[in-house]
């Protein structure tokens, strides 16, 4: 990593770890470190600079899903008025993702409601084999301690 000469001003000092971050060379608990040993400041300092420039990040995310968001409206839009059912279909998708519409991935529901302890064991035991000291002995698996 190339770092320059200590900027001048906090906004430059900021504006040079934003475009880190922008290009994801920015590393969690290693790059503070080696800018703060290189201009000569506390890693304390260094990450109170990363901290204001990860919001200024984090912003140009929100301004980059609305230009997304808007782009995608416009080609929806220009693909259903040229019949574009595939295109439409695609950028369809690409919008739900961004904007956080996309419904959520199918899970099985209540598919588990059944299930006890013994029926997971021999379950396990199938595809395993012996997995517990009762499946090995050919125990039925219940534990019946006396308290």
């Amino acid at each position: 990593m190339n770092i320059p000469p200590k900027p001048e001003t906090v906004d430059e000092r900021i504006e040079f770890i934003v475009d880190l971050m922008a290009n994801l060379d920015w590393e969690r608990g290693k790059t503070a470190k080696l800018i703060a040993d290189a201009w000569e400041l506390s890693v304390k300092t260094v990450e109170g600079y990363a901290t204001t420039a990860s919001r200024i990040v984090v912003a140009d995310e929100e301004d980059a899903r609305r230009d997304i968001t808007a782009g995608c409206r416009k080609l929806m839009r220009d693909a259903l008025h040229g019949g574009d059912a595939k295109g439409f279909g695609i950028v369809g998708k690409l919008l739900a993702e961004v904007s956080g519409a996309k419904a959520p991935e199918k899970h099985q529901v209540g598919a588990l409601d059944d299930v006890t302890p013994q029926k997971a064991r021999e379950v396990m035991a199938g595809l395993f084999g012996a997995v517990t000291p009762d499946a090995a002995e050919g125990g039925n698996g219940d534990n019946q301690s006396e308290t």
